[in-house]
């Protein structure tokens, strides 16, 4: 983490205007530019632990994106297999031969029928 420094330098003009034109040239602020050189002479360069950190959330990247691929691989099989269910499905009920209602409920008609005879033959007797 880091923590605010305040300082204040009586630099000579010309190494004012040449650390200027570096930062400029490195499209960096003169603060973060001013960081790395005293980084750089502490022997901790700033921006390779930046490059770093920035490599390790590359690699993290790339780990997801190959399992998200691997994801979606999973998912076309799964949608291709789903199609050739779909297809097998439609031809069986080609297949089947539907029975009309009409047919289903005179069936069932008919066994009523059959089972109320013998009370209606009971009725007729008594009568």
């Amino acid at each position: 983490m880091n923590k605010p420094l305040n300082i204040t330098l009586d630099l000579p003009s010309p190494w004012l205007e040449k650390i200027e034109h570096l930062a400029q040239e490195k499209k960096q602020p003169l603060t973060d530019f001013i960081t790395d050189i005293i980084g750089q002479y502490l022997g901790d360069n700033l921006h390779n632990n930046r490059l770093d950190r920035l490599e390790k959330q590359d690699q993290n990247l790339i780990t997801r994106l190959t399992i998200l691929e691997s994801k979606n691989y999973d998912i076309e099989n799964l949608k291709h297999r789903f199609e050739i269910m779909e297809k097998l499905v439609a031809s069986l009920q080609t297949q089947v031969i539907p029975r009309p209602l009409d047919r289903i409920q005179h069936s069932i008609m008919l066994h009523e029928e059959i089972e109320d005879e013998p009370d209606e033959i009971l009725t007729d007797f008594l009568d």
